[in-house]
């Protein structure tokens, strides 16, 4: 495999953990084509640059990342990155706020998972 096509693969393939904070993750995925953001509404999902709207199980959950940050108020927000039956990829970002979206929630738990591999703890070298 010629080393464009290496370094392409692994940058398509990114570890989620790898990200300093949500802007990166951003960017990056927008690289990737994940272009779109998804907002929960009354019925479902709403692509705010298209305003297609997709009930709560027609999304696919493709990656998913937590960040912290602490700075006056500590904040976590959690980024979706999701596929639409269309072939539409975007965003979704929860803020994880108190007063959020009911909906949201309930939501997420419907959103089809693209592939759960578990992987097993890394052992170190036994001598």
């Amino acid at each position: 495999m010629p080393l464009q096509e290496e370094e392409q693969e692994e940058s398509s393939t990114m570890g989620l953990e790898q990200f300093k904070d949500v802007d990166e993750a951003l960017a990056f995925f927008g690289q990737q084509g994940y272009t779109h953001t998804f907002t929960c509404c009354p019925n479902g999902w709403t692509c705010q640059e298209t305003q297609a709207l997709y009930t709560p199980d027609e999304l696919q959950m493709e990656h998913c990342q937590r960040f912290q940050q602490c700075g006056g108020a500590f904040h976590v927000a959690v980024l979706y990155t999701v596929v639409a039956p269309d072939g539409t990829k975007g965003i979704i970002l929860d803020n994880c706020t108190t007063y959020g979206n009911a909906l949201f929630g309930e939501y997420l738990v419907k959103l089809k998972l693209h592939q759960l591999t578990p992987q097993a703890p890394k052992r170190a070298n036994a001598r």
